[in-house]
């Protein structure tokens, strides 16, 4: 692009350029949402929102918490792959970036006309998993499924390669050195390599790791290369002998290995982060923490920042002046995972490979504004409870925390009560409101203060393995916990001791634990789709145990007066049995996974159903009739529980979020003369990236960093590190066929005929 020499509209021309490169999926399937979508989420800082969203009413509002604006930091996005993109390079004067597919092409893009420079580069050995530009910007390397590595000459008039073989399995990553003298290789066959680019020789073997090795890198000198295997372990190699520099580097991953530019830090990319190290002592920095693999780490030209690959997103951490307290920010908009992430020579941008067949070019001046996030779990939601009072909300999460919430504000009540050593698996509340009960995967139950949330006793032990469900009795005296050790305890309170001497024993893994309404009994269900009953008093079982599903009982609950009980299992369905004749009363039809949660009102009419399908789904109790079904996670939903009034129903899903769920409005039945825009839009359903109506039609587009944190209008509450909020403006909404009236001159026009 030409380079424009007025300050002003050379920002808008960059503005506008990002706005259509992140709103592009929008705009591509209906032009009207270039209005109704696309310029109610784009940065407001922006000058296109500036200029333009005076000139419109009746749009959606979008209040974004905890997370970045939308197009903030997209600068482009490239398509041209038929499939997943693995891995990018940029040449060293910036100008042209290379990638390489699945789809088995190289292909060569320039930066300035975002065009294809060359046409596709096949060398026919499957799927190219990584790619690097040599530094005279002639060579361009790639690493093949095949365990090929090719040298393609871009220069000439047509593309052509040399082959290096040798590796046996596919090649995982490439690298040139800095003089672009030679070139290293990593292999699924345990082994690196490194070759002279004239010749194409071999230089050396690197032998040493016991598994498949998934990433190199060259120091910056080229002295020595670093390899990253899953073997957890990091070699240093010297490259002129292809020696041992250094003892094997114990690590927690396996994927990516990097120098920092001046030579002083390695990183390497973990399983739930990147630990930085001193390259000349190996000692451990700092660790950076994520809540998912890492694929792909770079650091800056300038060393100030690391980008990472991961999830679906870029992960870009500030590492000066303290790697030990670096903040980052996330830079999403990939649709699928993303496999390579690198920083262009100045430092001023970051290209993106994703599974999603896309390379995303991203501002690092626009991206590093550090926004906050919200206080909230930062791994999958295991179980919630509501207290009796209805105001605060309890839960437990595989980050190993258990957290209290103001049930109508969503903040954090106290600092997150710490202690348990794994996965927090259950969480309840006692009935008078002022104990927490959690059960955890450390094979410990732990008791703690409401109002402090400190621990009030030493860990219950008794159980051998993971304890899997704990319910207070309704008089408070008592605690049950059900265990993967196939056996229900239940203990006192007052002395944390087990009442009953005998374990109360299942077939199989005992998944939920329950009371009766009258504390005369205590249910679990287990891993063989029995649930079974005991006295309270004495531990004898009550009847045949009830067989009520064909793999695993996951959950159940008891009706409020004690006489059925309603199941939850791996059959897709839920179930209302009668506990007296044993027999099933109703069939809960309507999920596409696993129930993995189920909740009976206390006043009986209302059943609620988390399944692995993402959605929670209201019943009547009596009928069996489906209620309502609300959209708002985007993982399954592992936990339900009903506030004491009936009028909110709150869920905990794997996407690490608590949503609070408004009873009476996702239960009313919206009629045609209420039936607005309006209504419309929360009773809307989120498909593809778009919230459509009950017909299929297109009402807003949703852009893709946005929908993992989106509030949907029935939702009261979303507790979240991020939190997307989307309304109706004080103009109405327009959309449908009435589309053009949110053009306020279109409105004058109409309104002068």
């Amino acid at each position: 692009m030409p380079q424009v020499k007025n300050p002003t509209v050379s920002r808008f021309l960059n503005d506008a350029s990002s706005f259509v490169a992140s709103s592009h999926e929008a705009i591509e399937r209906s032009a009207p949402h270039i209005y109704l979508s696309a310029i109610p989420f784009a940065d407001k800082t922006s000058l296109v929102y500036q200029d333009f969203a005076s000139l419109f009413t009746g749009l959606i509002t979008v209040d974004a918490i905890g997370i970045g604006s939308h197009g903030g930091s997209a600068v482009m996005t490239l398509t041209g792959h038929d499939g997943p993109v693995c891995s990018v390079a940029y040449s060293f004067d910036g100008q042209l970036l290379a990638s390489g597919s699945e789809d088995g092409t190289v292909r060569v893009w320039d930066m300035q006309t975002r065009e294809e420079m060359i046409s596709p580069l096949r060398s026919g050995d499957g799927s190219v998993l990584s790619i690097d530009f040599a530094c005279t910007r002639k060579w361009v390397a790639s690493g093949t499924e095949a365990g090929i590595v090719c040298i393609w000459n871009i220069t000439s008039g047509h593309a052509n390669h040399r082959r290096l073989s040798g590796h046996s399995r596919q090649v995982t990553s490439v690298g040139f050195s800095s003089d672009s003298s030679r070139i290293a290789s990593a292999s699924n066959d345990k082994t690196a390599r490194i070759w002279n680019c004239e010749t194409a020789q071999q230089l050396a073997l690197l032998c040493g790791h016991t598994g498949a090795v998934n990433g190199i890198a060259f120091s910056s000198d080229g002295k020595l290369l670093a390899s990253i295997s899953v073997d957890f372990a990091i070699r240093l190699w010297h490259t002129s002998t292809g020696q041992a520099a250094h003892e094997p580097l114990e690590h927690a991953g396996c994927y990516s290995v990097d120098f920092s530019p001046g030579g002083k830090m390695i990183a390497g990319a973990s399983h739930d982060g990147v630990e930085l190290r001193r390259l000349e002592t190996g000692q451990t920095l700092a660790k950076l923490d994520a809540e998912s693999e890492i694929r792909s780490i770079r650091f800056s030209p300038d060393g100030r920042l690391l980008a990472a690959a991961h999830d679906s997103q870029v992960r870009v951490w500030t590492l000066q002046p303290d790697p030990a307290k670096a903040p980052w920010v996330d830079l999403h908009g990939h649709g699928a995972e993303v496999n390579s992430a690198t920083f262009s020579p100045d430092g001023k941008y970051i290209a993106s490979a994703s599974d999603d067949g896309t390379i995303r070019i991203w501002s690092t001046e626009s991206g590093q504004s550090n926004i906050e996030p919200l206080p909230a779990h930062v791994a999958p939601v295991n179980s919630v409870a509501v207290s009796c009072d209805g105001n605060l909300i309890v839960s437990g999460s595989n980050d190993r925390s258990v957290r209290v919430w103001n049930a109508h504000t969503g903040e954090p009540m106290l600092p997150s009560p710490h202690g348990h050593t794994k996965w927090v698996l259950s969480v309840a509340i006692s009935p008078d409101g002022r104990l927490i009960a959690s059960a955890s995967a450390d094979h410990t139950i732990r008791l703690w203060d409401v109002q402090s949330g400190t621990a009030i006793c030493d860990p219950i032990r008794g159980h051998t393995s993971s304890i899997r469900s704990v319910a207070f009795s309704y008089d408070g005296s008592r605690l049950a916990s059900a265990s993967d050790d196939k056996t229900v305890r239940i203990w006192d309170i007052r002395t944390r001791l087990a009442l009953v001497v005998r374990s109360l024993r299942c077939q199989n893994f005992a998944r939920a634990v329950a009371f009766s309404p009258d504390d005369g009994l205590v249910a679990a269900g287990d891993g063989s789709g029995y649930i079974y009953f005991w006295r309270t008093d004495t531990g004898k079982q009550v009847g045949e145990a009830l067989h009520v599903d064909e793999i695993c009982v996951l959950s159940f609950a008891f009706s409020s007066d004690g006489t059925q009980i309603v199941s939850g299992g791996e059959e897709n369905t839920a179930r209302i049995w009668n506990i007296g004749s044993r027999q099933s009363v109703l069939l809960l039809k309507g999920h596409t996974g696993s129930v993995w949660s189920v909740a009976w009102s206390l006043k009986g009419s209302l059943i609620g159903t988390g399944s692995e399908d993402c959605t929670v789904r209201l019943w009547d109790a009596t009928s069996g009739t489906l209620l309502a079904t609300m959209h708002g996670h985007n993982e399954g939903v592992r936990s339900v529980a009903f506030a004491p009034d009936g009028q909110a129903f709150v869920s905990g899903s794997s996407d690490s979020t608590i949503c609070k769920w408004n009873v009476a409005a996702a239960c009313k039945k919206i009629s045609k003369r209420d039936e607005t825009h309006v209504a419309t839009l929360a009773s809307a359903a989120l498909d593809d990236g778009w919230l459509v109506g009950p017909s299929g039609e297109l009402l807003q587009w949703v852009p893709i960093e946005y929908r993992g944190y989106l509030q949907v209008v029935l939702c009261q509450l979303r507790i979240h590190r991020s939190r997307v909020v989307i309304g109706a403006g004080d103009s109405g909404l327009h959309a449908g066929t009435d589309w053009i009236s949110c053009w306020r001159k279109a409105q004058h026009l109409i309104s002068s005929r």
